[in-house]
């Protein structure tokens, strides 16, 4: 038997509690934890499955130099040296624009973020790519618009709705709310409340719904728009919400007026009468909307969310308990980048800019292969595998090999690790301390600092340690003085760590211009007494938290340490030595523990951040953009493509694995999860049987791929998993469909890739000759 420790999943941005059975530093075994504050003793098969993800027969252990075709292994100090000395000679001879940084996270890990971004600045790059340019550039864009900062993004309050919505969203399997298929249950079974899906599949939510909607794949924008129009045509809108809470009310209503509904709903496909009937839901009870990729990854993405955002609000259900909310962050939302700024950077050959401080990951072989100057010449990758994993496959893999340095960071050895000139071997999140910047846990405010459950195994550091590391070895860390070290060793072995924090600040004032790698000062310092640069940079992120004096905090149990009395009657130093308490109470309990609580009545004061504290529906970009959505155009659009009649989505949210990081194909052994889900009807015209091979292609590609015939499809459409593709011990284990995708199909307005809606041709297999 082994010994039980307390951790949470990395596999999502739902950090479920986990217990993990441990043993000669190898999981034995994984149960949800019932002590978790988040999720109370629930986890989805992801979380169990984490020794799959952990023990890995293709871990790294040790740095690797490219020699030829082949890897040698290489010690630490020899990796740093020759990086460092490439890199900054890329950065003297061709400028910051010659450096991107990508990935730096998992669904629930992301303490190396605040290492990596402040490299890219000091190095005075802003090109950071990771995958939010893939799913949320155009919903966390569109709240940028409407309420005045992008990391203000809506999440439905699941505890306090009578209605939850699921647009594009199969929660049920994919697990996108704390304790989802609990929550989804409870919501069907409950004749106070509803479940309302809105998918042309016959998912497993839809299955549980009261209604469900199924639209014609790619309408969604075109349904919002009729919708809207329905509630305004009707007078059924939240006038008095309106009045008091937006803005510019009026100039958004000619998107509106004089609209043909009823035209619009038949090219949707979708009953006026069963529309009717979802709207007076809509104006009658308190609903929250979750979203998911058949929103941010179609046709028209980003307006999809924008019109999603502007229905809530006209129905009064944006920033309202028991409607749609903000979910409060412990993390800073400073840095970040908006298109609007003159500083922010544009790329040189693609011309997109960043949501979030995050460019769309679709344009990278563009810019790594442009003839201008200042294209991109080197990239550090980390936990990303964008081989696999973004658009265009063959197109990212031959733009990569194209790069005069490739550093990867990772536990595996992945098919983007292969093209590197160095692998460097990170440590995952149960051998390390991490934390997840995503609370999703309202009304409570939930903090964790996963503790690492496996000791150490080879030469494996923490990512953030690594990122410290290539920073001094590229010249961008100055020789810290002496008085750091012995602060931080005294904060270590007192418990008492706010002398530091004065002595940091003392530092900051008098060398100003290094305020931006502070994450990595700290890293250096207090992370080496700490043992962990991740645990040092948790400490960071929350005395520098955007919860002090918020009045949140102190809605909790924890309270200053009273070791320092003058400071703690101090207004902005007590805020200080409070957060650092949460420190202290979050770094003693590794299931994670209750910081705060939301402010249920102030909603909308505390998270609209425009200057007139107003919601703004109307930008210019959409008054354009919206002009598009049309009966006409739409159909038109729509309809007959003789060479590609069918639709593909590549990819899903699903138990069954997540992307390329669940690399172990174990996992799969008794499930055989590669499959296009394609619907019978379909199936039955083309003369293909349950478990045939499929032939799909699209303008980039093709593939063989078992069918699997299933209702739950829509027809003409097919559904392919995109988390294969993977070579595992000399074994290629299914095909990589982001192979079929193009990074020339995005969305207009924010760059995001068009996943969804791939149009294809599917046909019967031929036998291989």
């Amino acid at each position: 038997m082994g010994e039980w420790k307390k951790t949470q999943c990395s596999m999502c941005g739902l950090s479920c509690g986990l217990e993990m059975e441990v043993g000669d530093e190898k999981i034995i075994s994984v149960r949800p934890d019932p002590d978790s504050p988040r999720t109370h003793g629930y986890c989805c098969r992801k979380g169990r499955a984490a020794k799959f993800f952990q023990d890995n027969s293709e871990r790294l252990d040790y740095p690797l130099k490219r020699v030829g075709d082949n890897f040698e292994r290489i010690s630490w100090e020899q990796a740093y040296k020759e990086i460092g000395e490439k890199a900054a000679a890329i950065l003297k001879e061709h400028g910051p624009r010659s450096l991107a940084v990508l990935g730096c996270a998992l669904g629930s890990a992301q303490a190396e973020c605040a290492a990596a971004k402040p490299l890219l600045q000091a190095a005075g790059s802003q090109y950071m790519y990771n995958p939010i340019g893939i799913e949320f550039g155009g919903n966390w864009w569109s709240h940028g618009k409407i309420l005045g900062d992008q990391f203000h993004f809506l999440e439905p309050d699941d505890g306090g709705a009578e209605v939850l919505i699921f647009w594009g969203s199969n929660a049920y399997v994919s697990h996108q709310l704390l304790n989802s298929s609990q929550t989804i249950r409870e919501y069907s079974e409950n004749p106070d409340k509803m479940v309302i899906a809105v998918d042309p599949r016959l998912s497993e939510t839809a299955r549980m719904a009261d209604m469900h909607i199924m639209p014609r794949p790619g309408t969604d924008s075109l349904l919002l728009r009729a919708m809207i129009a329905l509630i305004l045509r009707n007078k059924w809108q939240n006038q008095s919400y309106i009045d008091r809470w937006v803005g510019d009310f009026e100039r958004i209503k000619p998107w509106f007026e004089d609209f043909d509904i009823e035209e619009a709903l038949k090219v949707c496909r979708v009953p006026q009468k069963q529309i009717e009937e979802f709207c007076r839901v809509l104006v009658t009870r308190r609903w929250g909307m979750h979203q998911d990729l058949g929103l941010f990854c179609g046709r028209h993405s980003t307006l999809n969310s924008y019109l999603a955002i502007t229905l809530m609000t006209v129905c009064g259900m944006t920033l309202v308990p028991g409607g749609n909310v903000v979910m409060e962050s412990f993390t800073s939302r400073e840095n970040m980048f908006h298109k609007e700024d003159p500083k922010t950077w544009r790329t040189v050959e693609t011309g997109r800019f960043p949501v979030l401080g995050v460019y769309p990951v679709g344009v990278i072989p563009a810019e790594i292969l442009s003839d201008k100057p200042e294209h991109l010449r080197m990239m550090f990758t980390s936990l990303g595998n964008p081989v696999r994993s973004y658009p265009d496959s063959k197109a990212m893999e031959e733009a990569l090999k194209h790069l005069e340095l490739l550093v990867s960071i990772d536990i595996s050895m992945t098919e983007t690790a292969k093209l590197a000139d160095y692998v460097l071997p990170g440590k995952t999140s149960y051998e390390s301390y991490d934390f997840n910047v995503f609370p999703l846990s309202y009304p409570e405010i939930v903090c964790q600092l996963k503790h690492p459950a496996l000791g150490q195994v080879g030469e494996r550091k923490e990512d953030s340690e690594i990122w410290t590391g290539l920073a001094e070895a590229m010249g961008l860390l100055p020789k810290l003085p002496e008085r750091l070290y012995r602060a931080a060793e005294r904060a270590v072995h007192t418990s008492d760590r706010i002398p530091y924090f004065m002595k940091l600040l003392t530092y900051a004032a008098v060398h100003p211009k290094q305020c931006n790698i502070l994450p990595l000062i700290v890293a250096k310092t207090l992370g080496k007494y700490m043992g962990s640069a991740n645990r040092a940079i948790m400490w960071a992120a929350l005395i520098s938290s955007p919860l002090a004096g918020s009045g949140l905090v102190e809605a909790s149990d924890i309270r200053p340490g009273g070791r320092h009395k003058i400071m703690e009657k101090l207004p902005k130093l007590k805020e200080r030595c409070l957060m650092d308490a949460v420190f202290q109470a979050v770094d003693e309990h590794p299931e994670g523990c209750v910081i705060g609580r939301s402010d249920p009545e102030h909603l909308l004061e505390r998270h609209i951040a425009h200057k007139d504290r107003k919601i703004h529906l109307y930008c210019d970009e959409i008054n354009e953009y919206i002009k598009r959505i049309t009966p006409e155009r739409e159909e038109a659009e729509l309809s007959g493509n003789a060479e590609f009649p069918m639709i593909l989505s590549a990819g899903r949210h699903s138990e069954d694995g997540c992307d390329t990081t669940m690399r172990n194909p174990g996992t799969y052994k008794y499930r055989g999860p590669y499959a296009a889900a394609i619907n019978p009807e379909d199936a039955a015209e083309l003369g293909i049987s349950d478990g045939a091979l499929l032939q799909v292609t699209t303008k980039t590609g093709s593939l063989r791929i078992p069918a699997a015939l299933t209702w739950q499809t829509a027809r003409g459409y097919v559904r392919i998993p995109r988390h294969f593709g993977l070579d595992f011990e000399g074994k290629t284990y299914g095909a990589g469909v982001k192979a079929l995708t193009s990074a020339e199909d995005f969305d207009a307005l924010t760059g995001n890739p068009i996943y969804r809606y791939v149009p294809c041709r599917v046909e019967a297999a031929k036998e291989a000759e």
